[in-house]
């Protein structure tokens, strides 16, 4: 397939309970808050836990369709139906232990259009942010985890 990225996957230990880290992921409507790449998020509509959304990404202001789907406490499971960018980006949590887990994020995409000419620039961009999201996801974890501990 022209522009297809050979597949990105990168994975991040959490120090945090699998229900905070589920409470980060599947937070869609605040998706800007760690990938840097969306610019804004419009919810179409939201049946059980299909959510079909809009998003804006920064690159451009370009809109993107996509199809959401939740697998509670596993996974996120985001279709990229029509815009730049087309294919799948999953991010599932992985139990460690009670209070560890892996949290790995998942590409299968390819560009559209006149953008496949730019698959080796974009997907390492892609890489990049991906990268930046999960630090960001285990930070905003372990920061609340922290906050929510007793003092001594």
């Amino acid at each position: 397939m022209e522009g297809a990225l050979p597949k990105i996957d990168h994975s991040i230990e959490i120090k945090a309970p699998r229900d905070r880290v589920w409470e980060i992921i599947s937070d869609l409507d605040n998706e800007y808050e760690y990938w840097y790449g969306t610019k804004d998020v419009r919810n179409i509509s939201r049946e059980g836990n299909v959510i079909n959304r809009e998003i804006t990404q920064n690159f451009r202001n370009h809109k993107i369709l996509q199809k959401a789907l939740l697998h509670p406490k596993d996974s996120v499971e985001i279709e990229y139906l029509k815009g730049l960018t087309e294919g799948t980006k999953t991010i599932s949590i992985e139990s460690l232990t009670e209070n560890r887990q892996r949290v790995k994020v998942s590409w299968d995409a390819h560009f559209t259009g006149i953008f496949w000419l730019l698959t080796p620039w974009l997907r390492k961009h892609t890489a990049k942010g991906a990268i930046g999201a999960l630090e960001r996801m285990k930070e905003a974890a372990e920061e609340k985890l922290d906050k929510e501990a007793p003092v001594p």
